[in-house]
C-alpha cells in the first residue's frame, strides 16, 4: 500500500509536488507546469540532471515532464483506459507530444503518475513511449517510486503537508484523552501567567534539547507563550496520589510515544511537525468531545516535550 494517499490531493497540488521532486532529482531550474496551446500542461528542464536516472549516468538536454493525477483509488498503469485501449491516456499523450516536438523538440521525457506501476507493466509502457515519441530517454514513475522519493526526502512531504496523511504514530491515544478530559474538567483554575519557577528553567539545556530535536526557536517561543502557564498545574495533577491511575496511564503513553518517535522520527523534519501530528492523533475522531479542550491537548503535548518525556535529551 502507498504511504501517501495522493488521491486526496488536487491536480494542482500533485503537479506542485512533482515539480518539487524534480528540483531535487533534475535541478533547481525545473519549471512550473504551464498550460500549452493544446490545453495540456508541461514542465521543462534544460541541462544535465543532478541525479536522474543515476549519479553516474545522468540524462542531459531538454526534458519534457508530465504529471498524470487520478483520484481513483488503486488505479493502475495497466488499466485499459491508461495504457491499453487505442484511445487510452498514453496514446493520446503520444499523439500530443509528437505535435509538441515539431515546435519544441526535446531529448528526454518523464511522466509521473499516482497510479500503481508493476514490474511487468513498466518495460511495456517504456517501449510504447519510446516507439511512439521516437526518443530513447523516456521514463514512467509510479506511486511506489514517488513514495521512495518522499521517504528519502521527508522535508518535501512536510512542505506540502503530506505528513497529515501518514499513518499515525502508534500509541494508545485513549489514555491521554482520559487524562486531558479529567484534568480540564476538574482543574479549579488555570493560571493566567507562568509561574516563576517555570520561567527560571535552564535555557542552555533547553536550547541543546531543541537543537538535538530540530525544534525551531519560533515554535519553542510558541510553547512558552501558549502553554508554559499550565505546566505547574499539570505536574501537580500528575503528582496527586488520588490521580495515581492517570499517572500510570501517562507513563505508559510516554513509553509508547518514545518508542514510536525513535523508530519513525525520519518521517518528520522539524519536531514541531511531530507535535502537531500527536495533537491531531489525540483529537482524532473525538473532535466533538475534545473540541473545547483542543488548547489543553496541545498544552499536554508541549508539557511532554518541555518535561523531557518525549524527544532526544542526549
Amino acid at each position: 500500500m502507498s504511504q501517501f494517499p495522493y488521491e486526496n490531493l488536487s491536480d494542482d497540488e500533485f503537479e506542485n509536488l512533482i515539480i518539487r521532486i524534480c528540483k531535487d532529482i533534475l535541478g533547481i531550474g525545473c519549471k512550473t507546469f504551464s498550460l500549452g496551446k493544446d490545453g495540456a500542461k508541461d514542465s521543462w528542464f534544460t541541462g544535465t540532471a543532478d541525479f536522474f536516472p543515476s549519479n553516474s549516468e545522468p540524462w542531459s538536454g531538454k526534458f519534457n515532464i508530465q504529471a498524470k493525477h487520478t483520484k481513483v483509488l488503486n488505479a493502475s498503469c495497466a488499466d485499459n483506459d491508461f495504457s491499453v485501449n487505442r484511445s487510452c491516456i498514453l496514446n493520446k499523450e503520444i499523439e500530443r507530444l509528437n505535435e509538441v516536438k515539431t515546435i519544441t523538440p526535446f531529448d528526454n521525457y518523464i511522466i509521473f503518475t499516482n497510479r500503481k506501476l508493476s514490474g511487468g507493466s513498466h518495460p511495456i509502457i517504456i517501449k510504447m513511449l519510446q516507439d511512439g515519441i521516437g526518443i530513447e530517454n523516456v521514463e514512467i514513475i509510479g506511486r511506489e517510486q514517488i513514495d521512495t522519493y518522499l521517504t528519502d526526502s521527508p522535508q518535501i512531504a512536510n512542505q506540502f503537508g503530506l505528513y497529515k496523511f501518514i499513518t499515525p504514530l502508534r500509541f494508545y491515544e485513549k489514555d491521554i484523552r482520559e487524562i486531558i478530559v479529567d484534568f480540564a474538567e476538574n482543574s479549579k483554575s488555570i493560571s493566567s501567567e507562568a509561574k516563576s519557577y517555570l520561567i527560571n528553567f535552564d535555557l542552555i539545556d533547553k536550547e541543546r534539547k531543541n537543537e538535538l530535536n530540530n525544534l525551531s526557536k519560533d515554535y519553542f517561543d510558541f510553547i512558552k507563550d501558549h502553554s508554559l502557564q499550565y505546566f505547574e498545574e499539570i505536574e501537580n495533577f500528575l503528582r496527586d496520589p488520588k490521580n495515581e491511575q492517570y499517572t500510570r496511564m501517562y507513563a505508559n503513553t510516554i513509553s509508547d510515544l518514545q518508542e514510536s518517535i525513535t523508530i519513525e522520527r525520519s518521517r518528520f523534519n522539524e519536531f514541531e511537525h511531530v507535535i502537531k501530528h500527536l495533537v491531531d492523533c489525540v483529537i482524532g475522531d473525538n473532535e466533538d468531545k475534545l473540541k473545547d479542550y483542543r488548547k489543553i491537548v496541545r498544552v499536554f503535548i508541549h508539557f511532554m516535550y518541555f518535561n523531557c518525556d518525549i524527544g532526544k535529551t542526549k
